[in-house]
């Protein structure tokens, strides 16, 4: 099982609209998979930052069953 975690507005635009949720682990998830599953593509997906694990992790890391994803914006400004 993975337990998911969108924070803020990700979550309000995700396509199952939850702050938290958990989905079944398969073999070779990522966590771009994640990101698309949620309906986000292109400049959305490139602004968002993983955490696995509480540790920043890369859209490309390979999950394992039981890891806590949070998906994030990186907010830019000053």
């Amino acid at each position: 099982m993975i337990r998911v975690k969108l924070y803020n507005l990700l979550a309000e635009r995700s396509l199952s609209g939850k702050e938290k949720y958990e989905v079944s682990f398969e073999p070779g998830m990522r966590p771009i998979d994640l990101i698309h599953r949620e309906g986000f593509r292109g400049e959305e997906e490139e602004a968002i930052v993983v955490i696995v694990n509480d540790e920043q992790a890369t859209r490309e890391s390979t999950l394992a069953d039981g890891d806590r994803v949070e998906l994030m914006i990186n907010m830019v400004g000053g």
